[in-house]
């Protein structure tokens, strides 16, 4: 919900002024997006005070803030029936119709309508706060917003509300960004504490992408009030843009000590995600969806740092789970990525054939991403599909954006399909444009000795020496399996060439990596071996 409106933030005026400074207090903390302490406070000012139509509205406020629209909607529907001429629960009626779209704007208006006729006219509060819903919905109605502002600003020109409405209002009517700011800069020189017109100023510069300046706004704000959770809110999302991932979790971390409900935690989950802190991001998770399990971000979070972490099965069921409830929102967009991390976590789990299907809609979506096609090619390959992997390497290699990874690819497939002389030709590539690689030398290696079954020219013999050559002492260990192969067919080339003190140097650097080695054993315990002692 608060990606379709700016903030609440109009709720330093009040009614009661038997209840003002507490009841002051308490909209603070909903401003601040301490939702808890706020909850605490209205349910000890409503116990003092049950018949008071204003507290059950700012109430329904903080929980409007907190995404929890029927209880917002309850407490409304509890003000005017316990205060019927108070115009504020009206507003809240209103606001909750509104939200509801185009079928039920006229509703809305009825109630709004209501609430005008009920106020005072000297009361400022009414139309700021009708005026506050036709700005900062998806729906809106500028024109009718300007007007509301016009009259509050007769009402009291020295209200900073009314301009920070005002710049809300111009940077919603797609004005230039001098407009907003000038008001935004109004109202702070009319209270230099306001941190809500700090925190618009910081947030336009942001969307100008100004994020340095924007930065210094939401130090200004928690420099005057550390309480202030928003601006850490926004500190954060300026981080995680820049990459500075570490930073963003900590600034977070702020924001969570002041507000720490479902959503927020959600989200913090997936900031320890793109942070490389996939234990952390999936603890998270699971205490979000312990208050709130029907959370699709949640879910997209937590498949995401399970795949990372090597949790293929609960990522797989935490991806699906994500899929499922995306499609019961409208408004949450899929992303290219969603689609790669549930092919991903299919091919860990088996299903191949579902991984490619998902690769090709994240493709359809971003087809310039050579890096998806490649995946394509690669899980064709696991699928012994040979033909078609060769068809999607052959596509990334047309685009000019040559790669040894498509060239490695293709020429596995053309292996795999015998077809060892176009293999040959593909691994002859990788060596032309990557000469320090030493996969290039292995795989034209085994490519030639197809090529040469018997043995007669040895023509796989360079190969072998040159991926020898080329792999570093620290990368031996973990590329064992292919070193002894290479080893194998050096020790066999010179067995054959009756250099046997030659072939026992590589059949005992196979026993070096493999101990149980029965072909160097063979040969380290026959009498050529033992010549050469």
């Amino acid at each position: 919900m608060k990606n379709l409106r700016l903030t609440i933030a109009l709720c330093l005026v009040t009614y009661s002024s038997l209840f003002s400074q507490t009841l002051a207090d308490a909209i603070r903390f909903t401003t601040n997006e301490q939702f808890e302490s706020a909850d605490a406070a209205f349910k000890k000012l409503i116990a003092a005070q049950p018949q008071n139509g204003e507290l059950y509205f700012y109430y329904g406020e903080n929980y409007f803030e907190n995404d929890n629209l029927d209880m917002a909607n309850a407490m409304y529907q509890k003000g005017v029936e316990v205060n019927a001429t108070n115009p504020l629960c009206y507003i809240g009626i209103g606001k909750i119709l509104w939200n509801q779209g185009v079928a039920k704007e006229t509703e809305a208006k009825t109630n709004f309508y209501k609430a005008t006729s009920l106020a005072n006219k000297k009361d400022i509060v009414v139309p700021l706060k009708i005026a506050e819903v036709y700005i900062s919905f998806e729906s809106k109605d500028l024109d009718d917003a300007f007007k509301l502002l016009e009259q509050a600003e007769k009402i009291d020109n020295k209200n900073p509300q009314v301009y920070i409405l005002k710049g809300d209002a111009y940077l919603e009517a797609g004005e230039n960004g001098g407009y907003a700011i000038n008001n935004y800069e109004k109202a702070e020189a009319l209270d230099k504490n306001s941190v809500i017109a700090i925190l618009r100023e910081g947030k336009l510069y942001s969307r100008a992408k100004n994020y340095p300046l924007a930065l210094d706004f939401y130090k200004k704000a928690n420099s005057i009030d550390s309480s202030f959770a928003p601006a850490y809110r926004e500190k954060a999302e300026i981080y995680f843009r820049a990459g500075q991932y570490n930073n963003a979790v900590e600034q977070f971390k702020r924001y969570l000590q002041l507000n720490n409900n479902c959503s927020a935690r959600g989200r913090y989950a997936g900031f320890l995600n793109q942070a490389a802190k996939y234990k952390e991001s999936i603890d998270e998770a699971k205490e979000a969806l312990k208050c709130d399990s029907t959370n699709a971000y949640i879910y997209r979070y937590k498949g995401r740092s399970e795949y990372e972490a090597g949790d293929y099965i609960n990522g797989l069921v935490s991806m699906n789970k994500f899929f499922e409830l995306a499609a019961k929102e409208p408004k949450l967009k899929i992303i290219p990525e969603d689609y790669e991390y549930r092919a991903k976590l299919n091919s860990k789990n088996g299903g191949d054939s579902l991984a490619v299907l998902d690769y090709k809609r994240a493709l359809e979506l971003e087809p310039e991403r050579l890096e998806i096609n490649r995946d394509i090619a690669n899980t064709y390959i696991k699928l012994k599909k040979y033909d078609k992997s060769i068809e999607a390497f052959k596509s990334n290699l047309a685009s000019g954006k040559t790669n040894a990874n498509d060239y490695l690819g293709m020429g596995r497939a053309y292996y795999y399909l015998k077809d060892y002389a176009n293999a040959d030709s593909a691994f002859l590539k990788i060596i032309q444009s990557h000469p320090q690689l030493p996969l290039g030398y292995l795989w034209r290696a085994r490519a030639n000795a197809q090529l040469d079954p018997k043995n007669e020219k040895w023509q796989a013999k360079t190969y072998y020496e040159s991926y020898l050559t080329n792999t570093k002492l620290e990368e031996i260990d973990k590329n064992k399996k292919d070193v002894v192969e290479a080893y194998t067919y050096m020790g066999v080339y010179y067995m054959n060439q009756k250099d046997f003190c030659t072939a026992k140097t590589y059949f005992n650097k196979i026993t070096t990596l493999d101990a149980s080695n029965t072909n160097a054993s063979k040969f380290l315990e026959s009498k050529e071996s033992k010549n050469c002692n």
